[in-house]
């Protein structure tokens, strides 16, 4: 069981997390959490790198002497912001009925890219299961009724994963995107479609990009000084008055020049005839998730931007409320 109720009641009434201590605990309870289902954190394994990253910057917060000024700070804190996603919706839901099932995704933490907030090095397949297990986690908190598909004995018949939402089955196809150009964001969207459309039990559907290797991460969080960095000087690193107008704006922009990019390259009638008499909507919902630096009364502090952004062809207002909900989900917030 968790080493403090207390956190458990702070995570389900605000989704947050206000101390260094408190994220120290919030790792202990995480470990117990995978503990009950038999996973270890592997030593050498990303996850425990991560984990590591929190009780570092605890010990620096502790004793400021070990702290090196010239230390590019974002680093570990990009880190511990990714990893923060998951501890935080994990050790929450932790006696949901329906976490068990996530089980062999949990599993995978050892073996993939934790964090979504910085770009992958190479596509893993481990790394693109630990997304679709996040996407799942949000989807608990707007269902009882989530079914996410395992991760190696798939039988080809479910998108990544089913949820019932007011009595409509549907169907999620989590994709994370690794190429640059319009067309492989477009061959992305066309296997989800065909997943949605192959699943017997999804009523509707869509398809959840995953924009973390096309969102500029540098951006959202700059060394200001980079030049007089790089030969010596203490980083000066952004921090914003209001980091989440700033971030959201750049993610927006990110995610428009991308849809114009494939109606660009593919033409809007040949996209919407992919949808053409099909389960799954014509859009695409973005992902995004990144870090900046936060102007605050004590000082600047990182601060995790999350956003869930909606790619149209076609008309999908109807189904909006959902995506609201869903939305408030993936910020801990209930509607």
């Amino acid at each position: 069981m968790p080493q403090d109720s207390r956190i458990i009641q702070h995570l389900g009434n605000t989704g947050q997390v206000s101390s260094y201590a408190e994220i120290e605990q919030l790792v202990f309870a995480f470990e117990a959490v995978l503990g009950r289902f038999g996973i270890r954190i592997q030593s050498g394994s990303e996850l425990e790198g991560a984990c590591c990253s929190v009780l570092e910057v605890l010990g620096k917060n502790e004793n400021a002497h070990i702290c090196d000024p010239q230390e590019d700070i974002r680093l570990v804190f990009t880190e511990i912001l990714g990893i923060w996603t998951f501890l935080k919706k994990i050790v929450r839901l932790e006696s949901h009925p329906g976490i068990s099932q996530f089980a062999p995704h949990l599993a995978l933490l050892n073996k993939g890219t934790v964090g979504q907030n910085k770009r992958a090095a190479v596509c893993q397949e481990a790394t693109n299961k630990i997304f679709e297990l996040l996407f799942a986690l949000v989807l608990l908190d707007v269902s009882d009724e989530v079914i996410l598909d395992h991760p190696s004995s798939a039988q080809g018949d479910n998108p990544d994963v089913l949820v019932t939402i007011d009595g409509l089955c549907w169907g999620f196809a989590c994709k994370t995107i690794y190429g640059a150009s319009g067309k492989t964001f477009y061959d992305n969207i066309e296997q989800g479609v065909e997943q949605i459309e192959a699943a017997p039990k999804a009523q509707v559907g869509i398809v959840v990009m995953n924009f973390r290797n096309i969102i500029r991460h540098e951006e959202c969080w700059p060394i200001l000084n980079k030049a007089e960095y790089l030969n010596g000087a203490e980083p000066i690193i952004a921090a914003y008055e209001r980091p989440d107008e700033f971030v959201a704006s750049h993610i927006l922009e990110v995610v428009t020049q991308k849809y114009n990019q494939v109606v660009a390259e593919i033409g809007l009638p040949n996209v919407m005839n992919l949808f053409a008499g099909k389960k799954a909507l014509p859009a695409f919902l973005a992902f995004s998730q990144t870090c900046t630096g936060k102007v605050t009364a004590l000082g600047p502090i990182p601060k995790s931007i999350i956003k869930l952004d909606i790619g149209h062809f076609g008309d999908i207002q109807a189904h909006q409320g959902v995506f609201d909900r869903i939305n408030s989900a993936l910020h801990d917030c209930s509607q």
